[in-house]
């Protein structure tokens, strides 16, 4: 007969009632998935509770959908309000963390940007409260309580070093696979040389193809490669980074996939987040080697990384056809023309918006407030103001333009600190690429803003993460 000590008939009992829970929880989801699939798109929504379930039993699965659903949030169920991803993964891992708080996690200090984004929110309410459609403001108020509270639980979640490179590794993965849906995307347009999914044609002149590869538009994507090749390249450029042929070619990937997608705003920004990142892998380091001088090594790294994508680039472009590297040319050369085209399409929204404004300085005129439309355009939903901080100015007035500038700041002076402080490492590169990566998609968004997307408080999320991680590193 065996004999089992208390302890080991304690373990084996413990054991069998996990097996038995993960046979429930699967059992659960196979149900609900054939349900789901019987009942149409629609009902997807059924899957909800069992995916809550599994998050309340082991949060990382929460964060790892929720790191996936922001880096594809251009996705939507098209169930009751145009429920999306990231706000379902965001409520559910938000639900399993409240559950499983403990009084220690009670005693933690409050999240560096709890302030700024709770202002954030409120300058969004009293802007309802005046609008003249409060209907229409509302159901933004509860999409900008879904994302405050996506940050809150992403970045609450990545309590470790070690969880915020994977979930930054995660990230980069999915740009990948956004790349490669682009490529394939392009791919079709070449053969047929029409619009086809996944390629949009312009509408200004040389109607050039633009590649927007995960069903949203171009702007949003090219933006989107913009801040994943930064962070890889980051990590690239760090001499303890494990895998550096993988971060090349995650930077060679999105780097192609910004090229395809044709839009200029986001090269741009790329190019100049590729020069701050230069000067913040270097920030501080001087000071924490005394007169040594800094390390060339990642320097060095940078910018060879910078020269072979620009091999790959410069490749791609020479076998591709004339009439795609005349289109890509031509708008390079007009990147800075507001004269014609999308360019003075925007400066008229402009225009007509701070017109719209002007009476109602303090609180402006509600979320999405902003109807008017090009001549020509016989859309009737709602328009929408192709610059962040002027969107802002005219939904929320004065005062949501200066909470929006708070929580930016707040997220500068905290990251920039422990970026200062912080040794060597890849915690310390992660931050630097989150640095640049949240900047370039600042500039990207001044000509099409994306923050109702899950994506940007996705980065801001794991920006505080990485500030917070590499603190951590420092006092260890």
């Amino acid at each position: 007969m065996t004999i089992r000590t208390p302890i080991v008939a304690r373990r084996l009992a413990r054991g069998h009632g996990q097996t038995a829970i993960r046979a429930l929880l699967l059992a659960l989801a196979l149900g609900l998935g054939l349900a789901a699939g019987l009942l149409g798109t629609r009902a997807l929504v059924l899957l909800a509770p069992v995916f809550l379930a599994f998050c309340l039993y082991r949060p990382a699965i929460g964060v790892v959908a929720l790191v996936v659903a922001c880096a594809i949030d251009r996705f939507a169920i098209p169930f009751g309000p145009n429920l999306r991803l990231d706000e379902l993964a965001a409520l559910a891992l938000a639900a399993a963390l409240a559950v499983r708080v403990t009084p220690a996690a009670l005693r933690r200090p409050a999240l560096p940007l709890l302030l700024p984004l709770l202002a954030v929110l409120l300058t969004n309410v009293l802007a309802t409260l005046v609008s003249d459609n409060p209907a229409r403001g509302v159901s933004l108020d509860i999409l900008t309580l879904d994302l405050v509270i996506l940050f809150l639980a992403l970045a609450r979640a990545l309590t470790t070093p070690a969880r915020l490179l994977g979930a930054v590794r995660l990230w980069l993965g999915v740009a990948v696979v956004e790349a490669a849906t682009g490529f394939l995307a392009f791919a079709l347009y070449l053969r047929a040389h029409s619009a086809v999914p996944g390629v949009q044609l312009s509408t200004d002149p040389p109607y050039g193809p633009m590649v927007y590869g995960t069903l949203y538009e171009a702007n949003i994507f090219g933006s989107y490669m913009s801040a994943a090749f930064l962070i890889a390249l980051a990590l690239a450029a760090e001499g303890s980074a494990r895998r550096k042929g993988l971060l090349y070619l995650v930077c060679a990937a999105s780097a192609v996939g910004l090229l395809l997608s044709g839009t200029r705003s986001a090269w741009g920004a790329t190019a100049l987040g590729a020069a701050l990142l230069l000067a913040l892998l270097r920030f501080g380091l001087r000071a924490q080697r005394g007169t040594t001088g800094p390390r060339t090594g990642s320097t060095t790294r940078l910018v060879g990384g910078l020269a072979a994508v620009a091999v790959v680039v410069g490749v791609g472009l020479a076998v591709a056809p004339a009439s795609v590297t005349g289109k890509l040319g031509a708008r390079a050369q007009g990147i800075l023309n507001f004269g014609s085209g999308s360019g003075y399409g925007r400066t008229l929204l402009y225009r007509e918006a701070i017109a719209e404004w002007q009476p109602h300085k303090l609180l402006g005129l509600g979320p999405g407030s902003f109807t008017y439309r090009l001549p020509g355009d016989p859309a009737t939903s709602p328009s929408w103001i192709p610059n962040l901080l002027l969107q802002t100015l005219h939904d929320t007035g004065a005062l949501g333009l200066l909470a929006l500038l708070w929580l930016y700041a707040a997220y500068y002076a905290g990251a920039l600190r422990a970026l200062r402080r912080a040794p060597p490492g890849e915690p310390r590169a992660a931050l630097a690429g989150l640095i640049a990566a949240t900047t370039a998609l600042l500039i990207s968004f001044q000509l099409t803003p994306g923050t109702p997307l899950g994506y940007s408080w996705a980065l801001l999320a794991l920006g505080v993460a990485a500030a917070r991680a590499v603190t951590e590193t420092t006092r260890g």
